[in-house]
Order: C-alpha cells, then sequence, then structure tokens
C-alpha cells in the first residue's frame, strides 16, 4: 500500500512539475513505421493520446518536459518528430477553428435574415389580420421561429469553439515541449 502511494505521489509531483515521462520498447512504439508521406513523422495514435492525456494533468502556467526512455537505443532525434507532429496539430486546430466561424458566420447571416423575416410577419399578423386563436398562434409560432433560427450561430460563437481553442492551446504548448531521451540498453 505504501508502495502506491509514494509511485502516485511521484506521479503527480511529475505533473505538477509539468513532466511527462514515455517508456518505449523501441522507436516504433512513438513512431508510425509507415507515416504518411507528406509527414516526416507521425506519432502512434497510442503515443499521441498519452501525451495529450498526461498533458492534461499539467498546470497550464507550467512548461512541459518530455522525457522518453527506450529499452533499445532510438536510432533518430525524437524532439523534432513530436513537435513537428504537434505543430501540425496546432495547425490543424486552427483550420478546424476558421472553418467552424466561416460556418457561424454563415448561420449568423441566415439566422438574422429568418429572424428579421419572422418578426416581420409577426408584426403583420398582429396589425393586418383580425384578431383570432389561430392568428395569436401564427403569430408567436413566427417569432418562436425566428429565434431558433438564431440557435446555431449562438452555439457557435458561445461555446463551440472553446474546446477547440483549449486542445489548440495545449497542442502549442506540446509543440514547444523540452524533449529528452534516454536509452536503458546495456552494450
Amino acid at each position: 500500500m505504501q508502495k502506491t502511494q509514494t509511485s502516485n505521489s511521484l506521479a503527480k509531483s511529475n505533473e505538477e512539475r509539468g513532466v511527462i515521462e514515455l517508456q518505449l520498447r523501441d522507436l516504433s512504439d512513438l513512431v508510425e513505421a509507415n507515416a504518411s508521406p507528406l509527414r516526416s513523422g507521425a506519432l502512434t495514435n497510442d503515443a499521441e493520446t498519452y501525451i495529450v492525456r498526461k498533458a492534461k494533468l499539467v498546470p497550464t502556467h507550467q512548461p512541459i518536459h518530455l522525457i522518453i526512455n527506450s529499452a533499445k537505443p532510438l536510432d533518430r532525434d525524437v524532439g523534432p518528430i513530436i513537435t513537428d507532429h504537434f505543430r501540425a496539430a496546432v495547425r490543424i486546430q486552427s483550420e478546424a477553428m476558421g472553418e467552424l466561424f466561416r460556418n457561424g458566420r454563415k448561420a449568423l447571416l441566415i439566422g438574422l435574415l429568418t429572424l428579421g423575416l419572422c418578426l416581420f410577419l409577426a408584426w403583420y399578423f398582429t396589425y393586418h389580420v383580425p384578431q383570432r386563436p389561430i392568428t395569436r398562434l401564427i403569430q408567436e409560432s413566427f417569432v418562436i421561429l425566428g429565434w431558433v433560427s438564431m440557435w446555431k450561430p449562438i452555439e457557435v460563437f458561445l461555446y463551440e469553439w472553446l474546446p477547440l481553442a483549449r486542445r489548440r492551446s495545449l497542442f502549442q504548448r506540446l509543440s514547444s515541449a523540452n524533449v529528452s531521451s534516454a536509452s536503458s540498453a546495456r552494450p
């Protein structure tokens, strides 16, 4: 029990100091063997998931330091591979945010036009159509439809961009992480 508490407190102190350790058998645990020819090296999904999960636990003011421990000597410098991978991830997140805001602006335009039309029709039914219960129902339906048409732009500009911005910020921190590697192989 004491050993578990010690290892948990060590892991917590590493996270507080911004240290993320990876234990590898060899380079293939970290880098995909047949990565896309458009990228010099891509991290495996498992490696990226592990690094991102651990990096989320590091306080935002704390710089991140990756320590790669390998059972075999690594035949490549993994620092540039990791930083390039996360730089590419930053670009992808930035593009996703740009597309989200473009779609949000289109939805805002459509929503404002729909809202304007619906409010005009509600006004028209109020002053130019004899008042009956069905007229009141139609008038209120136009008002509700107009405001519902604003739902998507409000959602985009208030909420949807936040997870993308947080993820981009995390990837920026990882792209500037200090990476060091050590081999435990014996000659």
